[in-house]
């Protein structure tokens, strides 16, 4: 096939065993004891592969290698697979709509997928409603959950349960807890929603690379925001936090630039954390793009 213009569809992540950390507080902390040590179960990541649909195909492929990121002006491209919503799949085997389009297609903008991401995106009553559509059709397993990234008020945020740790290793953070499981998306949602209401915690994350912060007082602002949500909505909170680390990320420091500044550049991507990207450029030098401003668009030059 040569050098082609490609579709970057999925960031695909590699989650690897967990272990149990102990995080002791600071010294000479005041108020803390030995005794006080935070248990935390860490889970490292690492990327696997790049999915690449070339333009005018419907078949994705897996991609290691060097890319080069295209020029400007990108097309997006309708959002929808024939994945399903309710199991975990091979996304090597998905087929991607290859019509352009923001979003969905006018032929997918009322499928399932597109329902459940209208679900997730939005409060309105449509939103609600999609939500309620999804559970009457799907049986499916989800999770409301909550990371510390450092800011003010941890994120809440809503997924299906096979999906929790590659979406938190999606979100830059310190520390992440699950605050309730349910067999309903709607259920979840509005969870979700109502402890954003309550001003516990918020929904948006800030798009930063955020290294993680102390992890010691990360967990007692977790912790304190988690009992208030479970509380809130009447459920036990089972108390175990966990996080997502990307020892590439955490080793390199990697300097985050805007992706239209690379613009022609061959890069080899190395890793993947926190919606960010990891590539090494031709002078070894590690530099980190937002994923989300090349996902679903026709945004790089992959050869086969």
């Amino acid at each position: 096939m040569g050098a082609t213009r490609a579709i970057l569809r999925l960031v695909k992540q590699r989650i690897g065993e967990s272990s149990l950390r102990k995080f002791e507080p600071p010294k000479g902390f005041l108020f803390a004891t030995s005794q006080e040590s935070v248990d935390v179960t860490i889970y490292p990541v690492s990327l696997d592969y790049l999915l690449v649909q070339p333009e005018g195909y419907s078949d994705v492929f897996k991609y290691t290698s060097e890319l080069e990121i295209a020029q400007e002006p990108w097309q997006s491209y309708c959002q929808w697979h024939n994945g399903p919503l309710d199991e975990a799949d091979d996304p090597l085997k998905r087929l991607y709509c290859p019509v352009a389009a923001e979003g969905f297609c006018p032929k997918h903008r009322r499928s399932e997928r597109a329902l459940y991401t209208l679900c997730l995106d939005s409060r309105s009553e449509k939103a609600l409603e999609a939500c309620k559509y999804i559970d009457s059709l799907v049986k499916g397993e989800y999770v409301v959950y909550m990371v510390d990234y450092g800011g003010d008020k941890p994120k809440v945020g809503t997924t299906r349960r096979f999906r929790l740790l590659e979406r938190i290793a999606e979100q830059p953070h310190t520390l992440a807890t699950v605050i309730m499981e349910t067999g309903s998306l709607l259920e979840a949602r509005r969870a979700e929603i109502n402890i954003s209401r309550s001003g516990i915690a918020v929904e948006s994350w800030r798009h930063k690379l955020l290294m993680p912060q102390d992890h010691y007082f990360a967990s007692f602002r977790l912790s304190e925001a988690a009992s208030r949500a479970s509380k809130l909505l009447g459920v036990q909170w089972d108390e175990k936090i966990f996080a997502i680390t990307s020892e590439q990320f955490t080793t390199a420091r990697p300097r985050v630039i805007d992706v239209e500044k690379l613009a022609g550049a061959e890069l080899l991507p190395v890793a993947s954390w926190g919606g960010f990207l990891m590539f090494k450029d031709k002078t070894g030098q590690s530099l980190a793009v937002k994923a989300s401003q090349l996902m679903h668009r026709n945004s790089i030059i992959v050869s086969f």
